[in-house]
């Protein structure tokens, strides 16, 4: 008698243990189902943009796709193409654009180019503006912009009027200034043998005032000789125009050189791209 009541039991529990597995099966299949449509809409919105060539959107339209839907292997292996594809485009485009920029700033770089000239030198050569004189420089007051093969733009500076012990100089006007970093004398970079304070300032010790002046050619600019006096005089037009031209000749080099390293980078980013492309194509089922 015992056994037949547990037994009863046992069956009913087993009924309603096997109804729910049923249930929560027939749920997970609705709810897979659904899934799988909200993942192809995700999919479909994303190749509209593709088509739209909106990169930026596909791809984060693919990120949602794949975190909200992990589970749908097929539309994300679809997803994972499109995005390959998605990226080829958006690097084709920036491509294009970093093509277009290198052209521009090669023809600024070799306009910029014939309006300088290259001198001659036992340690190393280098370009000043052409209507600058190096020779007669050195033992006047005032400043020089030269540019190396390289294409870094270097300032120098030369006092005669009056010893002050040099080791910096600063430019000024329009109520704003800018001033190099300190060379102090060691003979060479700051030499006082040749009867003139002549101080050679390097890339990042001049450069706020290369392009201060560059930007403020039409005014008058004060330059100050600094050290252990100082001494301030107005710093010629001609030479303000030609530090100018030489600092937008660096300037521009060394924007070409970012610009063609980037186009460089762009290229082996498509290649990368259509490589992928080509390895995640899904041939989709006639028969679905």
């Amino acid at each position: 008698m015992y056994n037949a009541v547990t037994d009863r039991r046992l069956l009913g529990r087993t009924i309603k243990l096997t109804s729910m597995c049923l249930l929560l099966s027939i749920a997970a299949s609705c709810s897979g189902s659904g899934d799988t449509e909200k993942a192809n809409a995700l999919l479909d919105e994303a190749q509209s943009a593709y088509e739209a060539r909106d990169y930026s959107k596909v791809m984060a339209l693919i990120d949602t796709l794949k975190s909200r839907y992990p589970h749908e292997i097929d539309v994300r292996r679809e997803a994972l193409h499109l995005a390959t594809r998605a990226t080829e485009g958006l690097s084709v485009m920036k491509l294009q654009k970093a093509d277009s920029l290198t052209a521009v700033l090669g023809a600024l770089g070799d306009s910029l180019q014939r309006q300088m000239k290259y001198i001659k030198n036992p340690i190393e050569g280098y370009y000043v503006a052409s209507s600058a004189d190096p020779a007669r420089f050195i033992g006047t007051n005032g400043l020089q912009g030269r540019v190396s093969p390289e294409g870094n733009f270097y300032l120098i500076s030369s006092l005669k009027t009056k010893s002050v012990k040099s080791t910096s100089v600063t430019v000024s006007a329009g109520g704003r200034e800018a001033s190099t970093s300190v060379v102090s004398h060691d003979g060479e970079r700051n030499d006082r043998s040749m009867g003139a304070e002549v101080i050679t300032f390097m890339g990042v010790e001049c450069d706020s005032v290369g392009k201060f002046i560059s930007e403020n050619t039409d005014r008058d600019i004060k330059l100050t000789f600094n050290g252990a006096s100082s001494y301030s005089m107005t710093l010629p037009s001609k030479e303000a125009r030609e530090i100018a031209l030489a600092y937008d000749y660096a300037a521009t080099i060394r924007r070409f050189k970012v610009a063609s390293l980037e186009k460089e980078r762009l290229s082996r980013t498509v290649d990368i791209a259509r490589s992928q492309a080509s390895r995640t194509f899904v041939e989709k089922d006639s028969t679905k």
